[in-house]
C-alpha cells in the first residue's frame, strides 16, 4: 500500500510540473507568436542544462510559418536548428546570437524537425538549473484582398 501511495504521489508531482509547463506556453509561448496565427497545440517540456529534445511537425507548401521558443529566465541560452528529414540544417540560431524566433516559409509539404539543446552555464555548475521550454508554431495571417 506504501509503495501504491509513493507511485500516486509521483504521478502528482508530474503531472503538475506537466500543467504548470503547459500554462507557462499558453502565458509566455503564445505571445512569442506575434500576429501569426496558433496552430493550437502547446508543446512544452521541462529540460535542464545540458538536455536536448526534439519535436516533428509536417510543414504545409507554401505557408509562412514562425516558430517560437520559450524559456524560463533561469535558463541559459537554447541551441535550436530546424532540420530537414535528411538531417540538413535549414536553420541555426547559433548564427543569430541564439534568437528564438524564425520566420520562414517550405516549397513543398515536409516534416521537420526542431531541436533544441539547453545549453550549460560556464564556470560552477555544481547544481544544474531546469525549467519549462515551450515550442510554439503559428501560421502568418492570410492577407483579404480588398474588391
Amino acid at each position: 500500500m506504501r509503495i501504491l501511495s509513493l507511485f500516486c504521489f509521483f504521478l502528482l508531482c508530474i503531472s503538475t510540473t506537466f500543467g504548470q509547463c503547459i500554462n507557462f506556453a499558453k502565458k509566455v509561448g503564445k505571445q512569442q507568436l506575434g500576429d501569426y496565427i496558433h496552430d493550437g497545440n502547446y508543446n512544452a517540456t521541462i529540460l535542464e542544462e545540458g538536455e536536448s529534445a526534439e519535436l516533428f511537425k509536417t510543414f504545409f507548401s507554401e505557408q509562412k510559418y514562425r516558430v517560437a521558443i520559450s524559456k524560463v529566465e533561469a535558463l541559459p541560452d537554447i541551441h535550436m536548428r530546424l532540420l530537414d528529414k535528411e538531417g540538413n540544417v535549414l536553420f541555426d540560431n547559433v548564427e543569430h546570437d541564439y534568437q528564438l524566433t524564425w520566420d520562414f516559409k517550405v516549397e513543398s509539404t515536409q516534416m521537420l524537425i526542431v531541436e533544441l539543446n539547453v545549453l550549460e552555464r560556464e564556470g560552477d555548475s555544481s547544481e544544474l538549473i531546469n525549467g519549462c521550454v515551450s515550442v510554439m508554431f503559428g501560421l502568418e495571417p492570410t492577407k483579404e484582398k480588398k474588391r
